[in-house]
């Protein structure tokens, strides 16, 4: 029978036994430790390099979208205004026919009156007592009739043309919203591409990261177990590199005007970015604008460019939060709520609280809603 080894031998034995699969967990690790941090480089890399692309073709969106929305804005002025034209000359056209008929029935009138007809004696006055003046008084009648029918026939000319030419402003109106719609489809598949490639590539690097972080925390074990100190964790390592955080700013309490609208918008931060929706659970740019308004009783046009001409002018030292923070010439690209303290709400790719300075590009002007 074997002698079991004394408990100090053992002890001796476990210290040796450990310091040997110490040691060679700590060269395998360091083995694995230049091509991992390599990997992980490479692919932070890749992932800067293809959200600074999905940047640029998301400024290129908002730009589109902006255009887009102007073209479909100036298209609804367009059939407005072909619609207006159109019932003027409807309205002429109707007065027209009533005065032709009423000049019939006054030259059948007028043909009776060498008869003596009562109804003539009655339409003219007591001291127009021979036919001869009679006659005299229903010529300069008819006359003054006519003159008003030609200048009725002139008016619903008129009111025709205008119509037809408006028809065709509209006409290319539309053309030019296509044009643009053709585009803005074009650049969405483009950015869908794009941020599918951003998702991808983001999996790979939370991949890597994890893999990293595990490594160095076998490592830091490892180096526990015999006695050594923890490593320190390189910057950069286990962290949300490439992850965009959610800002999460304390709403401003609810009121009227101004501060009402920026605690409407606030409450929307993280719903979808819509072209042409003004909410209630999806936005673009200047239907949250619309859609914060609205909700303390004030109506502002779907348009960023309208919304620019429709507010008074400001500087950026006179900015309070509810002011509009315009961008493109006109303010014709993209508008944002300025809520104090260098922010902006805004719906960009979704409703987001984002730093006033340094976004995206330089402000074209500001505006203050009335009321």
């Amino acid at each position: 029978m074997r002698k079991r080894p004394t408990t100090r031998s053992a002890l001796r034995l476990r210290r040796v036994m450990g310091g040997l699969v110490v040691g060679g967990l700590l060269l395998s690790l360091a083995a694995i430790a230049p091509a991992g941090a390599d990997q992980l480089s490479d692919k932070r890399a890749e992932a800067a390099a293809v959200a600074d692309r999905l940047e640029q073709l998301d400024a290129r969106m908002m730009e589109i979208n902006s255009q887009y929305e102007r073209a479909n804005y100036e298209l609804h002025v367009a059939e407005q205004n072909v619609a207006e034209a159109r019932a003027r000359a409807e309205r002429t056209a109707a007065e027209l026919e009533q005065r032709r008929i009423e000049l019939r029935r006054f030259a059948i009138a007028a043909y009776q009156a060498g008869n003596d007809s009562p109804e003539i004696d009655a339409m003219l006055t007591s001291d127009a007592t021979t036919g001869v003046q009679k006659r005299s008084y229903l010529k300069s009648l008819s006359g003054s009739r006519q003159d008003h029918i030609d200048a009725l026939n002139a008016a619903r000319t008129r009111a025709s043309e205008d119509a037809a030419s408006l028809a065709g402003a509209e006409a290319a109106a539309s053309a030019h919203a296509s044009e643009i719609d053709q585009a803005r489809r074009a650049q969405q598949a483009a950015v869908a591409d794009q941020r599918s490639l951003a998702s991808k590539v983001q999996g790979e690097l939370a991949t890597l990261v994890a893999a990293e972080t595990a490594r160095r925390a076998a490592e830091a074990r490892a180096a526990d177990a015999g006695g050594g100190g923890r490593p320190n964790t390189p910057s950069g390592i286990g962290d949300n590199t490439g992850l965009v955080e959610n800002p999460n700013l304390p709403p401003p309490p609810p009121g009227h005007g101004a501060s009402g609208a920026v605690a409407a918008a606030l409450t929307r931060v993280g719903s979808p970015y819509v072209w042409g929706a003004a909410g209630p659970t999806t936005f673009d740019c200047s239907g949250l604008v619309v859609w914060a308004y609205a909700q303390v009783g004030i109506n502002l046009p779907h348009y960023s460019g309208a919304q620019y001409l429709a507010t008074t002018r400001i500087s950026a030292a006179q900015l309070q939060p509810g002011d509009l923070v315009f961008y493109g010439p006109g303010g014709s690209e993209h508008v944002a709520i300025y809520i104090g303290g260098n922010q902006l709400v805004q719906a960009s790719h979704g409703i987001a609280v984002t730093n006033f300075r340094g976004w995206w590009k330089e402000p074209f002007g500001y505006g203050r809603v009335a009321g």
